[in-house]
């Protein structure tokens, strides 16, 4: 009984996924255009209220200023990447946390285009993979060296969110634990 509830809520949460992908992929083709997927018009088109930055400029900027690179993984068909651009990115209180200590960076985790870390050209897949990128969104937290401090896959509510922000921005990650920072009231 407990295998055939959890394949059915299984299925229950999969289905609207492959639903909205498929109207979505439907209705790019239907208005003649050619891009991968309709998120890909709907997730570009979100005001997140700062600019991303092309991965080799934000290594550049984030050497010069000292701050530390997100790079969102994501992919165009992603629901739970799209929800994170509309509830998550575009909140104040994570806004002002990116804008203070990180460089933004935009990583479609499937995506053939090249991109250029420490030096070396890949395709944005092939970086994705050597990240182990393996759901999305995935959140990567990245020195101004260009070593990864770490990583935090899935949804993130904007309040967490925010605090993680500061968390890792502050390196405050050098001293205490995540749970510590958030029991201490930080």
């Amino acid at each position: 009984m407990r295998a055939i509830l959890s394949v059915t809520l299984f299925s229950l949460l999969l289905c609207p996924s492959f639903a909205q992908a498929q109207l979505l992929y439907n209705q790019s083709d239907n208005a003649g255009d050619k891009s991968i997927s309709g998120h890909y018009q709907i997730q570009s088109s979100i005001d997140s209220g700062f600019e991303w930055v092309i991965l080799e400029e934000a290594q550049r900027k984030a050497a010069e200023s000292q701050k530390k690179l997100l790079i969102f993984g994501y992919a165009e068909w992603c629901t739970y990447c799209l929800k994170m651009r509309k509830e998550s990115l575009s909140d104040s209180t994570v806004r002002d946390a990116i804008n203070r200590y990180f460089i933004p960076v935009q990583l479609d985790g499937e995506s053939a285009d090249s991109v250029v870390f420490n030096g070396t050209q890949y395709t944005k897949n092939q970086f994705a993979r050597g990240l182990r990128l393996q759901s999305f969104p995935t959140h990567y937290f990245v020195d101004e060296e260009g070593g990864v401090i770490g990583a935090q896959p899935g949804y993130i509510a904007a309040d967490i969110y925010a605090r993680l922000l500061h968390y890792v921005g502050s390196n405050a990650y050098e001293r205490i634990t995540f749970d510590q920072y958030i029991d201490i009231g930080m």
